[in-house]
């Protein structure tokens, strides 16, 4: 086996992805970071969805329809919504 980060050959269990702890916290590292970007960026897009949403419903505990028109003009995300 070939470490995914160095490229080293691998000693010991035959699982073994990394070559040492150094290059597993590296990757575990860069995943999270990446990972952070991607959540961010939908949090973001949800978010907005919501606050649309908030601005056109009010404080209405009831369901209303909405134009979809209504949505784009201002700037709703329809593949991003958490309900509908």
């Amino acid at each position: 086996m070939i470490c995914k980060i160095c490229n080293k050959k691998i000693t010991g269990r035959k699982d073994k992805l990394f070559c040492s702890v150094k290059c597993k916290n590296y990757y575990h590292v860069n995943l999270r970071k990446a990972t952070a970007v991607v959540v961010k960026e939908l949090d973001n897009i949800l978010h907005r969805n919501r606050s649309i949403l908030l601005e056109i419903m009010g404080k209405r505990k009831i369901q209303c329809r909405v134009s979809r028109m209504v949505l784009e003009k201002k700037h709703f995300v329809f593949k991003y919504h958490t309900h509908q």
